[in-house]
């Protein structure tokens, strides 16, 4: 039985942050440690509210990644969205 390398991140900052997670930090582990799949944890809005002035949210990323498209550098990359 193969094991699957999975990397994690929980990202409660600024939205540049999460991009950068997901369709730059995840690829260069991909590359340099393994990965094969990614999860990013990541505010709902409705926690990101209640949170600090310019933190991105679960909505707008997941918008922002469908629209961008894919990429041949991509992973799989489960988004996780959590509430207050």
């Amino acid at each position: 039985m193969s094991k699957i390398k999975v990397g994690v991140e929980v990202q409660f900052g600024k939205y540049a942050f999460m991009v950068y997670n997901v369709c730059a930090k995840m690829t260069i582990f991909s590359k340099l440690a393994g990965i094969e799949v990614g999860v990013e944890i990541v505010p709902i809005k409705d926690l990101a509210d209640e949170m600090s002035t310019g933190v991105s949210y679960f909505e707008q990323f997941v918008w922002d990644l469908k629209n961008r498209g894919v990429s041949n550098i991509d992973l799989p990359v489960l988004i996780l969205g959590i509430a207050p």
